[in-house]
């Protein structure tokens, strides 16, 4: 992802705290021996990532800056521990690696506590731990439920005092009796997104008096003895340290960006592409290099990009690249990614194309998607939150089959997607076949639920360019605990180290990253943020 520089503010910093000792100077080094690394390559050099090598130590500086707290990372929780560090009286520094704040996410969702009872709060935290596999830490997930509306109001709120407004999203779900309310902010309708909200936002902040260096990224630690006592970055004019008598909060994002990191804890995304390269993982490796831990392997996933037609989940036919029907169409897009390895693997992993499809439609595919919605809303969805409905226009359309099959290939090779033909004949025999299908009322090849098997009877018919290609987010980090403060391998805190949103890990547990509470990532994210940013500051 390319991000242009925006001109805001780079300000020249508190005056330096002053030069520092050679005996202080010697404890400002990534710790000797990584245990991570020994415990991953079993003490073979050879098998070694690169990520857990440990760099050399550095020592010289051209500048050094003292603060209270400093933040890594200007996305939705870096912004968010900067407002509630500052807030708390704290001086606080954000460190960020790009020229600008960014933030990736269109929505962030919490639990709504003005309409949610306390049974309905651990009722959506139960919830959460089914979707996780049960991995998940419950007091992470617990610290989100009951204060996600504070923090997202607060975000929506100086967001739009920026000119950024979000439009609200409520929706509510019922799990083991109770109800628990959901309220989102939503950004789709802004031309840059959420982005528009983060810039407000890190404008505003530093009118409060926080002081933002882009263009540096943090590349070490800085260790005294047993407690993290800064960051070290690299600036235009060499290496910066910037000291935290408080703390330093991690706030980098996932290793999404990480080619390396990303095989590495999560191998089963290998063949998708990379949303953000500057997710680049260093955060996180910063903090295994000073003795933090990470979750274990696997880590969970988010695979749903492609914009408004991947979100489209209706279970009519669904043909893959060959032109064959290849799954029960009403599982959920959040999962679809882990039918595609072996359409990923047929093009060596080279062509994250390959892990498109088409969804078959008739002509009369609204009427019959809305009475499904009706019935079963969280099976059947016809858009996400507040987006409008798909775009017909923006479907493959053809009035019989057999032209149907011949635009579905002139579209791939439109859009380039590098991907062989598909034998027409082979999509006007899938048609056929899983029309005679429907007709028996009972789906032998993939047990979908027969209320679901409409045959394609009505032209002109409809074919929708699906498919989650790309990787918005590896959602695993650095192990911490309620405080959100980063464990060594004993589980111990470590002090004056704290990590944040997706840099942080144990939130999530499951295969892939649950969309049943839509934005929860970014909702989390803030949550995160919002706390962490307090609690270091009254230390």
């Amino acid at each position: 992802m390319e991000v242009t520089r925006r001109d805001l503010f780079k300000f020249g910093g508190l005056a330096a705290v002053g030069a520092l000792g050679g005996s202080a100077l010697a404890g400002c080094s990534p710790q000797a021996g990584s245990a991570e690394a020994d415990d991953r390559a079993g003490g073979n050099e050879a098998q070694t990532p690169e990520f857990l090598k440990q760099p050399e130590a550095i020592s010289e500086f051209a500048e050094t800056k003292g603060y209270d707290v400093v933040v890594v990372g200007a996305g939705e929780s870096g912004l968010a521990a900067v407002h509630t560090a500052l807030e708390a009286g704290a001086s606080v520094a954000c460190v960020q690696n790009i020229g600008t704040a960014q933030t990736t996410g269109n929505m962030g969702a919490s639990v709504d506590t003005t309409k949610t009872d306390a049974a309905g709060v651990e009722a959506c935290v139960a919830f959460l731990l089914e979707k996780n596999a049960y991995r998940s830490n419950r007091k992470l997930l617990e610290a989100w439920a009951k204060n996600s509306y504070e923090a997202i109001a607060w975000w929506a709120d100086t967001a739009a005092k920026g000119g950024a407004d979000s439009k609200p999203y409520d929706s509510s779900k019922e799990y083991n009796g109770y109800t628990f309310y959901l309220h989102a902010n939503t950004y789709n309708h802004l031309e840059g997104a959420h982005n528009d909200a983060a810039l407000a936002i890190a404008d505003q902040l530093a009118v409060d008096g926080a002081e933002f260096f882009y263009d540096s990224p943090a590349v070490q630690l800085c260790k005294e003895g047993e407690r993290i006592v800064g960051v070290i970055s690299e600036t235009e004019n060499g290496y910066t340290l910037f000291r935290a008598s408080k703390g330093v909060i991690l706030a980098t994002g996932d290793c999404s960006g990480n080619e390396e990191m990303r095989n590495y804890y999560c191998p089963d995304l290998r063949g998708f592409k990379t949303m953000s390269t500057f997710r680049d993982g260093s955060g996180m490796c910063a903090g295994i290099w000073a003795g933090a831990q990470m979750t274990p392997i696997n880590h969970s996933k988010m695979v749903h990009g492609g914009g408004a037609l991947t979100r489209l989940q209706v279970p009519f036919l669904n043909l893959d690249i060959h032109g064959k029907r290849f799954m029960n169409e009403a599982l959920s897009f959040a999962y679809l990614n882990n039918l595609m390895r072996d359409y990923l693997a047929e093009y060596n992993y080279q062509n994250s194309m390959a892990a498109k499809f088409f969804t078959i439609m008739p002509a009369n595919w609204q009427s019959i998607a809305q009475q499904w919605a009706e019935e079963n809303p969280s099976e059947v969805q016809l858009s996400v939150g507040n987006m409008k409905m798909p775009d017909e226009s923006k479907f493959v359309m053809g009035s019989t089959y057999e032209e149907l099959a011949a635009n579905i290939n002139a579209y791939m090779e439109q859009e380039d997607w590098g991907i062989d033909p598909i034998d027409e004949k082979d999509v006007v025999a899938s048609i056929e076949s899983y029309n005679a299908l429907c007709a028996t009322n009972a789906d032998t090849e993939y047990g979908k639920r027969a209320k679901y098997l409409v045959p394609l009877e009505e032209g002109p018919y409809y074919a929708v360019p699906r498919g989650a290609n790309s990787v918005p987010a590896v959602l695993g980090g650095l192990v911490v605990d309620e405080n959100q403060q980063c464990l060594d391998f004993e589980r111990k805190p470590i002090e004056g180290l704290f990590a944040v949103g997706n840099a942080s890990g144990q939130f999530y547990g499951g295969v892939d990253y649950p969309m049943d509470i839509e934005g929860l990532s970014v909702g989390r994210a803030i949550t995160s943020g919002y706390l962490t940013g307090r609690y270091v500051a009254s230390l």
